[in-house]
């Protein structure tokens, strides 16, 4: 059946079949699908075991000076002992500019010489988020242990004094029944905030990293990020 398109003066269409017959159809502009909603929003992180006052000033496990052409490193992490639930989290980390020398990531247990883990990057080392997911290395932590962790620009490889270094620490502990079954229930976008209502910072980053991740364009998420960063002193780090 042959059709044969008209547009009248009121903003329709007339569609004519061939045996006549006529039918109007709008040309209106189709309805605009609703925004997504916005993130829940995250409470106010605060170290284990504080539950008011003012937050602690950062004085540690930052950037140690820096290197040629002015790089500084920074640990994405409080300076305090952090938690995870994980027994293979992920370790943020953040250069301010490009490193034209190494860079050398390492993860110590107490006690014990040999170190868990020791990465060295090529060069250079790009500027920005950088992340280490220990299940890539098949690097376990067992609960109730605080490991320690480093960032090192190497700013020469004859004198590691002259490193510029970032510290952090990390202990994995098991969540309580009540946040497992919170925990349980709740969608992606909700599991940052109770991350950070338990005090869980390793865990709590990590999920909403990967929900930037999984949603490059939304803006609220990355502004959740800066604040959560800039709550514990990480002013200076500005990631796309």
């Amino acid at each position: 059946m042959a059709l044969i398109l008209a547009t009248t003066q009121a903003g329709s269409a007339q569609v004519t079949t061939s045996n006549g017959a006529a039918v109007q159809t709008s040309d209106a502009a189709p309805v605009a699908s609703s925004p997504a909603p916005a993130p829940p929003k995250l409470p106010v992180y605060r170290p284990p075991g504080v539950t008011g006052g003012i937050l602690p000033v950062r004085v540690g496990g930052g950037s140690r000076g820096a290197a040629a052409g002015g790089v500084t490193v920074e640990v994405l992490v409080p300076d305090h002992v952090a938690l995870t639930t994980q027994a293979q989290p992920s370790l943020y980390w953040y250069l301010s500019k490009p490193a034209t020398t190494l860079c050398e990531v390492t993860l110590t247990e107490p006690k014990i010489a040999k170190p868990l883990l020791i990465l060295k990057s090529g060069t250079p080392t790009k500027a920005g988020l950088h992340v280490i997911k220990l299940s890539d290395y098949k690097v376990h932590l067992d609960p109730n242990v605080i490991y320690k962790w480093s960032v090192a620009v190497i700013v020469d490889p004859e004198n590691r004094s002259e490193d510029i270094i970032a510290n952090g620490v990390i202990e994995r502990i098991d969540p309580t029944p009540a946040l497992s079954a919170q925990l349980a229930s709740a969608s992606e976008s909700e599991r940052p905030a109770l991350y950070v209502g338990a005090s869980i910072w390793y865990d709590a980053l990590a999920t909403l990293s990967d929900l930037i991740a999984q949603n490059p364009q939304d803006k609220a998420l990355r502004d959740q990020r800066t604040a959560l960063l800039e709550q514990v002193g990480l002013h200076g780090v500005s990631i796309d």
